[in-house]
C-alpha cells in the first residue's frame, strides 16, 4: 500500500486507556467490550489531532452510543466524523451501516500492538460498503481541507422564532415569492399546504413557508435543489415542522440523495432518501430553545443548514 503522506502517530495517554476502560466496563460480552475500547481509542487519537490544529471537537456524544459500534467525534462548525480503528496487519477498515447516513467523514485509525499507539492514516467522505480497502483513503490533507471547507459554508443557526415574527434571512424567502411556479393549485408539489391543513382550521396563526435553492457539488455533476421550511406553532411552546427538499431544473432528485435531521448533538434523529421521488419531506415537532440540523448528502458532497427555535411569544 502506497500513502501520498506518512501519517500522524498520537501517543495513547493513560487518560485515553481509562476512558477506553470506563465505557468497555458497561459491556459484559466481550467481543462487544473490546470494539468500545478500541472506539474509544480511535475517537481519542482523532480528537488529539484534530485539536493540535486547533479545530474544537466534542467526544461527549460518543458516550450515547455505547449500545452500537459507533466511535463518533463532533467537529465544531464541521459535523460528525466516525473514527475506526485499524488493527495491525488489517487493510481494510470496516463501517457497520448504522453510520453511513449522518457522518461528514470516515478516518481510518490503526493501533499498535501494545495499544501505546495510533496512526491517524487517512479517510473516505462518504460509504456504502461496511468494509473498505485501505488502499482507498484519501490523504491527511485532504481531510483537513474537507473540514475546512465544512467551516467555510457553516453559517449562524437561522432563527425560527423570528420566522413567526416575520423576520428572515434574505437568502429564505417566502413561498409565494420564491416558488410561485410550484405553488400552482394543479400541480401542488410542495405538499405543506395539505399537511397543515389540519391545523389551518383551528389556529388563527398564519402558516410560514420559506425556501432556498442550496447546490449540491460533486465530482460528475452540479445538482441544484429546493431546501423548503413550513412552521406551525401549535402551543407558545411548540410548533409543527415540516422540511422539504425538491428538484430544481429536474423532473427527479437523485435517487442516493439523503435528508437527515440531527440533534444539538449532531446525532441522526430523522432520515429519508429520494430514490428517484420528485421531493422528499420529513415533519417533527420542536420545542423553544431546541436547535437541530437539517443535512443534505449526496456523494462526497454534504451540506448542512443548523437552526434554533427561539422563543416567538
Amino acid at each position: 500500500m502506497i500513502h501520498l503522506e506518512p501519517p500522524f502517530t498520537v501517543t495513547l495517554a493513560l487518560a485515553a486507556h481509562r476512558q477506553a476502560e470506563r465505557l468497555r466496563q458497561q459491556h459484559t460480552a466481550s467481543p462487544k467490550a473490546k470494539q468500545v475500547y478500541l472506539n474509544a481509542l480511535a475517537v481519542y487519537a482523532v480528537s488529539f489531532y484534530l485539536e493540535c490544529l486547533e479545530f474544537q471537537t466534542d467526544s461527549s456524544n460518543f458516550n450515547d452510543h455505547w449500545l452500537m459500534d459507533s466511535a463518533s467525534l463532533k467537529v465544531q462548525t464541521c459535523g460528525t466524523l466516525e473514527c475506526r480503528p485499524v488493527l495491525p496487519n488489517e487493510t481494510e477498515i470496516r463501517i457497520p451501516p448504522d453510520v453511513w447516513s449522518d457522518r461528514i467523514g470516515y478516518v481510518a485509525v490503526q493501533l499498535d500492538e501494545s495499544l501505546r499507539k495510533a496512526s491517524i492514516l487517512g479517510f473516505v467522505p462518504t460509504t456504502t460498503a461496511e468494509r473498505v480497502a485501505l488502499s482507498e483513503l484519501r490523504s491527511l490533507t485532504e481531510l483537513l481541507t474537507h473540514l475546512r471547507q465544512l467551516q467555510q459554508t457553516a453559517s449562524a443557526p437561522v432563527n425560527l422564532g423570528e420566522w413567526l415574527r416575520n423576520v428572515a434571512d434574505a437568502s429564505w424567502q417566502a413561498i409565494g415569492e420564491f416558488f410561485d411556479p410550484i405553488l400552482n393549485p394543479a400541480q401542488p408539489a410542495f405538499d405543506f399546504r395539505g399537511a397543515l391543513s389540519v391545523y389551518a382550521g383551528e389556529s388563527n396563526t398564519p402558516i410560514i413557508r420559506r425556501g432556498k435553492v442550496l447546490t449540491l457539488k460533486t465530482e460528475s455533476s452540479t445538482i441544484p435543489v429546493s431546501l423548503l421550511v413550513g412552521l406551525l406553532p401549535v402551543s407558545d411552546q411548540e410548533i409543527e415542522i415540516w422540511v422539504q427538499v425538491k428538484a430544481a431544473e429536474h423532473p427527479h432528485l437523485p435517487p442516493a440523495l439523503k435528508l437527515l435531521v440531527l440533534d444539538e448533538a449532531g446525532a441522526e434523529v430523522m432520515y429519508a432518501q429520494a430514490r428517484s421521488t420528485e421531493a422528499m419531506q420529513l415533519q417533527f415537532t420542536a420545542e423553544a430553545g431546541e436547535q437541530f440540523e437539517v443535512q443534505l448528502v449526496l456523494d462526497d458532497c454534504s451540506i448542512t443548514e443548523t437552526f434554533i427555535v427561539s422563543r416567538w411569544v
